[in-house]
């Protein structure tokens, strides 16, 4: 047995031993009474005394489950395992498929059994003077976003094609930085499943191909029957969007056809909130948040996520981020509550959070203006109290209790003499109009009306009725009213409500022509399917929320644009084609946003705004001000009062909540990045489950397969892969069949349906992906704005389904202290304070910070290198004089209390740095490439969460990395500005560096994933695809859809698959190698772009004070940096005194992950701080307040020395089951009080 060489050891046998045995006995114990046993109590000091877990299998930390995540592979990860009781692939499976693809090898051989190569040429042989090849160029354009308004963007192109999307610094949404979907946007432009040409289907010959030429041929005869009865007859429905230019052409389309059906169509509308305006101002009003630490102080939030997934998601992050910021013990920060069904991103970043059901949420805003209201002076207040008074609210245990508790401080918070005028009540998108109203005037009383919110004018076509618009039209079509149907930009085949029948009604109509850029279910069954131009291959404007407009211009002319012939037509250029009276006349968008803008901006000076707008992106001083919003205080009263509020759900009963994924209303579908991005509660990739908490689906008894009270670990540890039960979800007698899955935090009796799954015709990615949950909406539903519905069943149907969640993937050791996070009280008590830390075993000193004593570091002895850096010659900071000491060295910082978990960075790292997908069961396996990822961390009970935290980790370029020691190649290797190299081309893919990375940050190619079609076709797949269906753990293809392959593509030999297509190629970095099969990656500070800005530093001449060449600071971002809209993450040059990275890392809240292991990582995490209400905060979390470095455990006491242990419990442990395994095994150290992660 090794030595052991803690004092704590008494006669050789370690204490810890008996500890562990008494945990494990009480895990057993708790998890005996169901999943409300298990819960996490105090045993750590990472998080206000709270341990933090990710998963029910995490929490109950059995030893199989810990065996599972020590493995290097997960559970059947390895493709030549037999995993019969899962029915996973066997040798014999693999040969079976390898064996028929080798047979048809010579037939890629056969000349003319190829398809011919159409070759895409960016631009032609005559480049223009502008384009320096290798040198990008950057053109700012805008984006109109699905969910209204619109963002402004700079798009990176390389030799006349786009690469990248960012946002555009002087558009005041954006202010730099940009969405998910604006990112993940330049997918879709080089998506090789989009509309190539025109389709029609011919009366003889069913459906052929065409040109745009053959179109408005048919087109001038066709629609001249429509002149002489002013277009009855005629209907069109549009994609709604914030452009002023495509209002002008709906107004010109109906002075051509007054008479002709029109359809605005947002199936996802925030209709709520317009309606809700209504009531209280009298017209249509767009409430726009205005946060900072001046005007809120108090935020509560009813199911509203404000800060992801609408309108104004980048302001309001970086409003609400500003409100946030902690860097000394003086400062103030905001205060937020969230009251909610799901957990989301806005709710993970609360300082208290409720739970409650749709309908109860409701309820808890009347009852919130019945307390606050009586208590104002004014008598508008006054007036309105009286009026909701009599408002019935059913009772319920979910208001009583710890909710009412929670209503009665929320409200005195915003009743506070010094939060006045600074507090905000916001409602949701899914809540009724009436609820908005309410907040509306609860906000307009507390004074906050013009200071943290303010309300912005919409045009009639903003506010438009589009669902009753949509009903009616639907309704003219059923009846045979309509003849030819025009469909621009939308889907309505797929989100339509499911009581619309909108099948029956197409049906009905004679003609139906679609224009859209990729295909859809609409388009499918159309007689004219139009392909059209992307954002970024045409001209157009948008108007974002606050007034501003912006120029949307073409970075690439359309690239299925015929070489002969009329060119393919955005839908602006589309629907001024057949407002006009020629249709074969040539149409120029360019020319149509110049004439709209001249009609607004007039001749003078025209040409100037004009090229200056184009310059910068945005139309100077177009922002509408805003408007004093005065409150119809007794329209609101009649309307609340007339409001029916209903009882609790109960699991025979339950209430249903619609939510925005990441590919909202299935438009996105067809973006691989967006499927596999993690969704923030579930952390779920490639589906779209039901989801309900953990409790109701014990309850309705759709827990996950092989899941037990004893053994929750079972669920990774006894199948392939996590299998999600099915069950039939039922509102008002319209079904569907979804898999169950759990997110914990979700109100009890409650079931979450996230939009945009399900598409059956939407490419290669999307097709098959998820379930689609439209048709469970009413048309009544959709016309209130309302996104919940109550008196739902769900009822268990036989069958499991494969889920691929990556939250127990790259698991750390020690996550007791890896995630750090504190209340303000105890900041402002101790983050001036230091320790100085003395080990007597060693005979070292040293001195922490805040951040560090909350950590390892606090109470472990120091790992201390037996060999010196030659980098550093030092086992701390760089000694003078030395490579760290000089020149620029690189470095990172994360604030955890301004990141909320989006994901933002994680699209931009891929789309920077080529970054590939997967798949679904290339993802389960724990395969997926992305270099930056998010863990998503809980701490509380399984059921009812206290937080949700949310931690970036990258590589964090340790300065004494354990990768290099390891790599018998060095292909990972350091250099003299501390950044750690990856030498592709050296690389023979041992993997002993991701084995020996402590931060489970390297990523490995085990396919070609960049080189090869994701779900692509293969060389005799007419063949193979049959064994789909009669091979185990086959049948689907690698986005786990049954659609376009049925068994795992990455067994064909890489020869006879499809290669990625040329216009997929067009959108790679070609600063950034596309990595091959058995090459290793990961996280390189983008490298790149720090030479780029080293060469314009010297071609600038900027040096520094010392005369020496040096990047100043801010003067390029990386990736993720740029992308960040809270600006949670900062780069830069860590020794430069002026930097904002020296000063994060120097602040007291930043701390280095893992860092008692001596690895010097260049990147650094900032605690987070939270502002609990004293009031809502028990003993255990208040005393976390005067004792924040309390680590569990049995510690004594918070500051200690590490020559001594005040439970006797000690740092390292000997594990006899290792050493069965490894008999090179010596010892295991502990963390934390001998807590394992």
């Amino acid at each position: 047995m090794a030595h052991d060489q803690c004092p704590s050891t008494v006669h050789g046998h370690s204490e810890h031993a008996d500890v562990r045995a008494r945990q494990d006995a009480a895990k057993i114990a708790a998890m005996a009474g169901g999943l409300s046993g298990l819960l996490a109590g105090p045993t750590s000091g990472g998080v206000v005394g709270r341990r933090v877990w990710r998963s029910i299998e995490d929490l109950a930390d059995t030893p199989e489950f810990r065996e599972h995540l020590e493995k290097e592979f997960p559970h059947g990860a390895l493709e030549m395992q037999r995993a019969v009781e899962a029915g996973g692939e066997s040798r014999r499976d693999f040969l079976k498929i390898m064996g028929g693809s080798l047979a048809l090898a010579g037939v890629a051989a056969i000349p003319g059994c190829r398809r011919p190569d159409h070759k895409i040429l960016p631009y032609s042989r005559e480049v223009p003077e502008e384009i320096i090849p290798g040198k990008p160029l950057f053109y700012a354009t805008s984006m109109t976003r699905p969910d209204g308004g619109a963002e402004g963007l700079l798009v990176e192109t390389h030799e006349g094609r786009p690469t990248k999307i960012e946002g555009n610094p002087l558009h005041p949404i954006n202010n730099g930085k940009a969405s998910t979907w604006a990112i993940a946007g330049i997918m879709s432009l080089y998506d090789p499943d989009r509309l190539k040409y025109p389709e029609f289907v011919n009366p003889a010959r069913g459906k052929v191909e065409a040109t745009w030429d053959d179109f408005r041929a048919w087109a001038a005869t066709h629609f001249k029957d429509f002149d002489a009865k002013q277009g009855e007859g005629l209907g069109f429905i549009v994609a709604k969007a914030s452009s002023p230019s495509l209002e002008a052409a709906k107004a010109a389309v109906l002075s051509k056809w007054p008479k002709a059906s029109w359809a605005w169509h947002a199936p996802l509308d925030t209709t709520a909130a317009i309606r809700g305006s209504v009531i209280a101002f009298g017209k249509p009003m767009r409430e726009v948040l205005n946060l900072s630490k001046a005007n809120a102080k108090v935020v509560v939030s009813l199911d509203r996520d404000f800060l992801y997934h609408e309108t104004d998601e980048l302001a309001n992050a970086r409003g609400f981020a500003r409100t946030r910021e902690v860097f000394t013990t003086s400062d103030e920060m905001s205060r937020l509550y969230v009251v909610e069904s799901g957990f989301s991103v806005t709710g993970g970043q609360a300082d208290h959070r409720l739970r409650l059901a749709p309908a109860r949420v409701a309820a808890f805003a009347v009852e919130l203006a019945k307390f606050v209201l009586p208590k104002l002076d004014s008598a508008d207040a006054k007036a309105l109290a009286a009026a909701i008074n009599g408002v019935a609210v059913p009772g319920g245990a979910d208001l009583d209790g710890e909710g009412k508790r929670f209503l009665e401080e929320c409200a005195k918070d915003l009743l506070d003499a010094a939060n006045r005028a600074k507090g905000i009540v916001l409602a949701g998108h899914g809540q009724p109009a009436e609820i908005h109203a309410l907040c509306h005037a609860i906000n307009a009383a507390l004074g906050s009306a013009g200071n943290a919110v303010t309300y912005q004018p919409m045009t009639a076509d903003e506010a438009a009725p589009g669902a009753e618009q949509f009903t009616a039209l639907c309704e003219k079509a059923k009846s045979g009213a309509i003849k030819t149907l025009v469909v621009v930009n939308a889907n309505p085949a797929y989100d339509a409500p499911g009581d619309c029948d909108f099948k029956a009604a197409w049906s009905k109509v004679g003609t139906t022509i679609t224009l859209g850029i990729g295909p859809s279910e609409t388009s499918a069954a159309s007689t004219w399917s139009l392909n059209g131009a992307h954002f970024l291959e045409c001209w157009g404007d948008s108007r974002a929320t606050d007034g501003t407009i912006a120029p949307v211009q073409p970075m690439i002319a359309p690239l299925y644009d015929p070489p002969a012939g009329k060119a393919v037509l955005s839908d602006l250029e589309f629907l001024m084609l057949l407002a006009g009276k020629d249709l074969n006349a040539r149409i120029d968008g360019y020319e149509i946003v110049r004439s709209n803008w001249k009609k607004t901006l007039g001749e003078a000076g025209f040409e100037g705004a004009w090229r200056r707008a184009l310059h910068d992106g945005v139309l100077a001083n177009s922002a509408r001000k805003p408007e004093p919003a005065k409150i119809k205080g007794d329209d609101v009263g009649r309307a609340v009062a007339a409001l029916k509020i209903g009882p609790a759900p109960t699991k025979d009963s339950l209430d249903v909540t619609f939510t925005v994924g990441h590919l909202h209303d299935g438009r996105f579908s067809n973006i691989a990045w967006l499927h596999e991005l993690p969704e923030v509660g579930t952390r779920t990739v490639w589906d779209t489950p039901v989801l309900m908490s953990p409790k109701t689906a014990e309850e309705l008894g759709v827990l996950p397969a092989a899941y037990s009270e004893k053994d929750p670990g079972a669920v990774y540890t006894k199948t392939k892969y996590p299998e999600a039960r099915l069950a039939e979800v039922s509102i008002a007698g319209r079904q569907a069949t979804l898999p169950c899955w759990i997110l914990p935090g979700m109100a009890d009796n409650t079931l979450l349906l996230v939009f945009g799954g399900g598409r059956s015709s939407s490419g290669k990615v999307g097709s098959g992906v998820g379930v689609n949950v439209f048709p469970l909406r009413s048309a009544a539903m959709v016309a209130s704005g309302g996104r919940s519905a109550s008196g739902a069943k769900l009822s268990r149907v036989p069958g499991s389904y494969m889920i691929a969640s990556t939250q127990n993937h790259w698991t750390m050791e020690s996550r007791t202290a890896i995630v750090r996070a504190v209340d303000l009280p105890a900041w402002k008590k101790f983050g001036d304070e230091t320790q100085k830390v003395v080990d007597t075993f060693y005979n070292t000193t040293g001195e922490l910070n805040f951040a560090e004593r909350l950590g390892e570091k606090s109470h472990n002895p120091p790992i201390l290198s037996l060999y010196v850096n030659p980098y550093n010659k030092s086992n701390s900071d760089a000694t003078p004089g030395s490579t760290f000491d000089t020149g620029q060295q690189w470095a990172m910082t994360i604030d955890q209390s301004l990141c909320t978990g989006c994901g933002a960075c994680t699209i931009a790292c891929q789309a920077e740095n080529n970054i590939p997908v997967v798949g679904k069961k290339e993802t389960a396996k724990g395969r997926e490439m992305t270099w930056i990822r998010v863990d998503r961390y809980f701490t509380g009970d399984i059921n009812n969460p206290d937080s949700m935290h949310h931690q970036p980790v990258a590589c964090v370029h340790c300065e004494n990395a354990p990768c290099e020691t390891v790599c018998p190649v060095n292909a990972t290797v350091h250099g003299p500005e501390g950044l750690n190299y990856m030498t592709y081309n050296r690389c023979i893919g041992t993997r002993y560096c991701a084995n020996n990375c402590p931060y489970k940050v390297r990523r490995y190619n085990f396919f070609e994933y960049g080189k090869l079609a994701f779900n692509g076709d293969y060389v005799g797949k007419e063949y193979l695809d049959g064994l789909g269906s009669v091979i185990p753990g086959q049948g689907v293809g690698p986005n786990g859809s049954p659609d376009h392959n049925r068994i795992n593509v990455n067994f064909i030999p890489p020869r006879l698959r499809d290669k990625i297509a040329q216009i997929e190629q067009m959108q790679k970095n070609p600063n950034v190698t596309v990595r091959m099969r058995g090459v290793m990656e990961k996280c390189t500070y983008c490298v790149q772009r720090i030479n780029h800005a080293r060469i314009e530093t010297k071609l600038k001449g900027l040096k520094n004070s010392k005369g020496e060449y040096a990047i100043p600071d801010g003067f390029f971002q990386s990736a993720c940096q740029q992308a960040c809209p809270t600006n949670a993450i900062t780069f830069g040059d860590m020794r430069d005194e002026g930097s904002r990275v020296h000063a994060t890392r120097r602040n007291a809240r930043s701390y280095q992950l893992l860092g008692f292991l001596n690895t010097r990582p260049r990147t650094s995490h900032m605690v987070r701080v939270m502002n609990p209400n004293p009031a809502l905060c028990d003993a255990a979390r208040k005393d976390s307040w005067e004792h924040p470095f309390h680590h569990g455990g049995g510690h004594g006491h918070d500051d200690h020395g590490h020559g001594s242990h005040g439970d006797k419990t000690h740092s390292f442990q000997f594990d006899p089951s290792r050493r069965a395994e490894d008999r090179g095994y010596a010892l295991s150290l502990n963390v934390l009080g001998g807590v394992r992660a």
